[in-house]
C-alpha cells in the first residue's frame, strides 16, 4: 500500500511526489521538473487523455479517490493545486 502523504510543514514533500510522479509517468517531459508549482500544465501541453493518467498514478501513490466534483480541469490545473487536493483528501481521510 502506498504511503500516505505527510500534512503540515510537509506540503513541500507531497509536492515534491507529485511532481515526480507525474515525471516518471512521462507527463510534459522535460518540462514537469523544473516548472513552477503554480504554472498551467494545460497550457503547457496537458490533453485529457493525460489528466486521466494522473488522475489514476495520484489515487494509487496516495491510496485516495477522487470524488466526482474534483475530476475537473481545474484540479489538475497546476502542480500546486493537484497537490492541495492531495493534502485534502489525505485529511479527510484521517478524520474519525
Amino acid at each position: 500500500m502506498p504511503a500516505k502523504a505527510v500534512h503540515g510543514n510537509e506540503r513541500t514533500h507531497v509536492e515534491r511526489r507529485v511532481r515526480d510522479l507525474l515525471a516518471r509517468r512521462a507527463v510534459l517531459p522535460g518540462v514537469i521538473e523544473s516548472v513552477d508549482a503554480e504554472a498551467d500544465l494545460w497550457e503547457l501541453g496537458m490533453e485529457s487523455l493525460a489528466m486521466v493518467g494522473v488522475m489514476v498514478a495520484v489515487e494509487d501513490e496516495f491510496g485516495i479517490e477522487f470524488p466526482d466534483e474534483l475530476l475537473t480541469r481545474e484540479t489538475f490545473r497546476s502542480l500546486s493545486v493537484i497537490t492541495d487536493a492531495v493534502m485534502s483528501l489525505t485529511q479527510e481521510e484521517d478524520r474519525p
